[in-house]
Formats: C-alpha cells, structure tokens, sequence
C-alpha cells in the first residue's frame, strides 16, 4: 500500500502546479458524484452550519469543498515532493512582520492554522522561519509513519506525538522562545481535555490547551490560513494575532473565541475547509448523534 502511494506521490509531483490541481479538481468532482462516506461527512456537516441555506446553495459548497478536498489530496505529492524552496516560491503572505516581532519579542508564539487553504505549506513556511514543534498523530496507515514526518520535518520541525508527553514538548519549546503549531478545529480525543462550545451555533467539544499553554508561556497567538489561489497559481497566507480572549482563564470563554476565529477564517474560503472532518463527533449529554 505504501508503495503504491509514493508512486503515485512521486508521479503527481512530476507535474507543475497548475496540472496537480487540474488532477485534484476531477478527483473533487468524483467524490461528489459518487456515494462515499466523504461526501456524506460533507454534507451532513454543511447542513449543519448553514441551515439558513438554500439546498441549491448547499450543494454548490458541497461540490467545491470536495473539488479543493481534491486538491488537498494531490497537492501533497508538491508540498512534500518538491525542494522546500521551490515550494515556497508559489507562497505569498501578509502581516509577515508578525512572526519578526515575536522574533524580536523573544516570546513563543502558537500559530493555529485550521483544516483550510493548504495547512501543509504554512507549517513549511512558520518552519523556515522559526524552530516550530507540532503536535503529531501517527497515520492509520503505520507505514505512512516515516513518509509524513521526513516530509514535514525537512523545514526543522519538530513532531510530538499527542499525549502528555508531547504537551510537555510543546510548553517547553513556547518558554524557549520558540513557535508551536496547532490545528485549532482538532477534536480532542479525551473530553477533560475541552469543553463543548458552540461551532457555527452547534456544541462542538473544543480544546483547552491553547489557552493552558499561552497561560503558562505568555505567548503570542497568531492565527492564520493559506489560500489556495484559482487554477494553481500559489498560495497566500493570511496571518493576523489572535483575538486575546483565546488566553482566557474561563475555559468556556478560550473555547467560544477559538471557535470564532475559526468560523471567521471559514466564512472567508468556505468552499476551502475541510467539511468531511468529523468535527462534531463527541456530542454533549441530551444531543443525538450526527454521523
């Protein structure tokens, strides 16, 4: 199995950008002509967020998240392919002094990057830039194990896996001075490690790590998301600090604002985030099940 995806990896990236994404897109546009458990997640989860949608509306979010789904799938074989510096060359970013001011600061920073845009390329950029830990769950496919963290180590960065050990991974590096990165939308595996917060108006159980960390590191949060531009011209990367109730003491209070700047980001490139994610799998006492 796993040579068969390197192959067809290695193959994908044989090509420029543009194609990739042409490839990507009719990968898109089978999931969503086909009965598949993606496109089901998708669809459920749309409804679930945009209620006050059309169906027509909601279909046309369904069939272009699942065409940049597409492009997620075969832009890996780019990110993770090609020289790290040539990769880069497609990024362009803004409110890039951000990360000089932390370097400047001497503070950590936790940059948070949701399931939108390309997360792979800002986690190879936030590398080039500054040491970054993140936090890393082994893929389902053990063999893949080796593929994903030589791919996303090359910039510097450092992986932990999840788990208490990883944690203290992260808190170290943020007192050094240094950055971690975390995908904020993550559900937390153990429901003591968040609180159920209201996502696009449903509880969605949020973690609290991010306002634990930032309490005992005073560092900066930044949060942001690269765009994938039309017909694979590149990428940008919106980056902006994040709103300081994230830092809250209340649980609840973190939990609400993470979950807002979130829904901000999303609301900007919402055919761009990733809808087939189970983000409302754990549900609070009294509330049915979804998926």
């Amino acid at each position: 199995m796993v040579y068969l995806i390197k192959a067809c990896l290695a193959f994908l990236a044989l090509f420029p950008l543009p194609v990739n994404h042409l490839v990507g897109r009719m990968v898109g546009l089978l999931l969503f002509y086909t009965r598949n458990r993606t496109r089901e997640v998708s669809e459920t989860n749309i409804s679930i967020c945009f209620p006050n949608w059309s169906e027509l509306q909601r279909q046309e979010l369904l069939k272009n998240s699942l065409i940049e789904m597409g492009k997620t799938m075969t832009e890996i074989a780019v990110v993770w392919g090609w020289k790290k510096e040539r990769v880069l060359k497609y990024l362009t970013v803004s409110n890039e002094e951000i990360i000089q001011t932390a370097i400047e600061s001497k503070r950590g920073v936790i940059f948070l990057t949701p399931h939108l845009g390309c997360w792979e390329i800002a986690g190879l950029y936030l590398g080039e830039k500054l040491p970054v830990t993140t936090l890393y769950q082994q893929p389902k496919i053990a063999s893949l194990d080796k593929l994903t963290r030589s791919a996303r180590e090359r910039s510097g960065a450092t992986l932990v896996n999840t788990g208490r050990r990883g944690i203290v991974a992260l808190l170290k590096a943020l007192k050094s001075a240094q950055s971690v990165g975390i995908l904020p939308d993550q559900t937390p595996k153990l429901e003591n490690s968040g609180v159920f917060a209201p996502f696009f108006r449903r509880p969605a159980l949020t973690m609290n790590l991010i306002a634990n960390l930032a309490q005992k590191s005073n560092a900066m949060i930044v949060i942001g998301y690269a765009e994938r531009k039309a017909q694979g011209r590149g990428y940008h990367l919106h980056m902006k600090m994040a709103p300081p109730e994230l830092a809250d003491s209340d649980p609840m209070v973190a939990t609400t604002t993470l979950n807002r700047a979130v829904e901000e980001l999303i609301n900007r490139e919402p055919e761009q985030y990733q809808w087939s994610y189970k983000r409302f799998k754990k549900v609070p006492p009294g509330l049915e099940k979804v998926y």
